[in-house]
């Protein structure tokens, strides 16, 4: 028996390995991790590998021990999905330690919360299910409830972890000189090829790490050479549902959808410069599209350094990035009637960017409607024309695009508005700034005159 073999012989891993793949949370045909006594398993499309892997003998460890950041060993987790860091990136990700070294990322945390809420929306607005075992979240609720049981945490510790996060008080260990390293004991389970990977992650972890984003121009430098990399012109700024629909494109174009939970995607090389996960949900890529935006960023450190001044007691004037109130004369500065989306359709080069970020009325399906009343006000988040010609809007709460005639041709009611407030309120849509709503109105303001006056 060799040094593998009795490290192997040590740890019974089959009994020890959980039933669920750790980035879908579905059963199935499932390879455990060789590291040491890692119980997690996976379907082998969601690690991007063939079926013949099933057969290699060659001990594989999975990417839980490699941290997101700067690819060194990782020492603090996410229990419920595979992202992990090391200690010197551990306060430049948003993880909520919760015991030891263990604890939830924020779209885990996220999860948890809805989940033990029973919502029927995100924050995004779109719907979801917990009760439903054949939807991605009922799948991630019957997984964490396994591993709260397991790890005897309680919801308590989850708000507990979620409060500290929230004031930056996660964690500030300082950096161990032998951060990175891989200790004797582990080596006995890595194979060539994991030790070649590991070594290869400790060379990139020497080098310093920013947590502040580069820009070339417009966006980020890993959006702008991704898209430069598939033939996309990027000397004119394109809008983030732009960008969302041509990631769509390549991700269709390259099947890198989970061939058996169609709402996850399995992001390659390139999308995962972007994007920063090996998996997510479809319905995420749009809002962690954000941050690859120069001006999101900026107005980002506007709203830090404004925060910043009110901690220090600075001035309390009221900044461009305060919180628009959401009263029906605000509103109806930015919400078009159908007949002014088909007006402004014969306007194609503005058309997108002056009807996303506005608000319409949609008709809603009576057995989706839990708020009452037939019609809700809604933030138009995209735009795309179909094969027919037809042109198709995408709303918050709306889970797909949406046809132009369900959009009411009517003033909303204050009934409608007051719904879109407590949606608001509830923390199913996300609330707009003051600078957000002005800028619409303005790009809007002439539109909507000519419109009034014509009808």
């Amino acid at each position: 028996m060799n040094k593998y073999q009795e490290k192997k012989a040590e740890i019974n891993k089959e009994k020890e390995a959980e039933d669920w793949c750790f980035v879908c949370k579905d059963g199935g045909q499932l390879i455990i991790c060789d590291y040491r006594d890692c119980p997690k398993v996976y379907h082998t499309n969601c690690i991007r590998r063939d079926k013949s892997f099933m057969e290699d003998e060659e001990l594989w460890t999975c990417g839980w021990h490699c941290c997101i950041i700067c690819q060194k060993t990782s020492k603090f987790h996410c229990i419920c999905c595979p992202n992990a860091v090391c200690e010197e990136c551990i306060n430049v990700v948003e993880l909520a330690l919760i015991r030891e070294d263990n604890g939830l990322c924020k779209e885990c945390l996220e999860l948890v919360i809805l989940g033990q809420d029973d919502v029927a929306y995100d924050p995004d607005g779109g719907i979801i299910d917990f009760r439903d075992i054949d939807t991605e979240e009922g799948l991630f609720k019957e997984y964490w409830e396994f591993i709260q049981k397991k790890e005897s945490w309680t919801m308590d510790d989850i708000y507990d972890a979620k409060s500290r996060l929230k004031k930056n008080e996660n964690h500030h260990r300082l950096v161990s000189e032998k951060s990175g390293k891989i200790k004797k004991e582990d080596e006995a389970i890595l194979s060539e090829s994991d030790k070649e990977d590991l070594q290869e992650c400790q060379t990139l972890g020497k080098r310093k790490k920013s947590s502040k984003q580069k820009f070339i121009g417009w966006g980020s430098k890993p959006l702008i050479e991704f898209l430069e990399s598939i033939g996309i012109d990027t000397t004119k700024q394109l809008s983030r549902s732009k960008v969302d629909s041509i990631i769509t494109e390549y991700i269709e174009e390259k099947k890198l959808v989970h061939p058996e939970n169609k709402e996850m995607i399995l992001c390659d090389t390139k999308l995962y410069s972007i994007l920063g996960k090996s998996s997510l949900r479809k319905k995420k890529m749009y809002n962690l599209l954000e941050a690859h935006f120069l001006e999101n960023s900026e107005q980002l450190e506007e709203h830090k350094q404004s925060s910043s001044d009110q901690d220090n007691g600075g001035n309390d004037n009221i900044s461009q990035q305060s919180y628009a109130s959401i009263v029906a004369h605000n509103m109806k500065l930015v919400y078009l009637k159908r007949s002014l989306v088909e007006e402004l359709l014969k306007q194609p080069e503005s058309f997108e960017g002056k009807v996303v970020g506005s608000f319409v009325n949609v008709k809603m399906d009576p057995k989706d409607n839990y708020l009452g009343g037939s019609h809700q006000l809604l933030p138009v988040r995209g735009v795309k024309r179909i094969s027919t010609g037809e042109v198709l809007i995408k709303v918050s709460s709306e889970p797909d695009y949406v046809h132009l005639s369900k959009i009411s041709d009517f003033d909303f009611t204050e009934d409608e508005c007051r719904t879109l407030q407590e949606k608001i309120k509830n923390g199913l849509l996300k609330k707009p700034t003051l600078l957000e709503i002005e800028e619409k109105a303005t790009s809007l303001h002439e539109d909507i005159t000519k419109h009034v006056c014509i009808f």
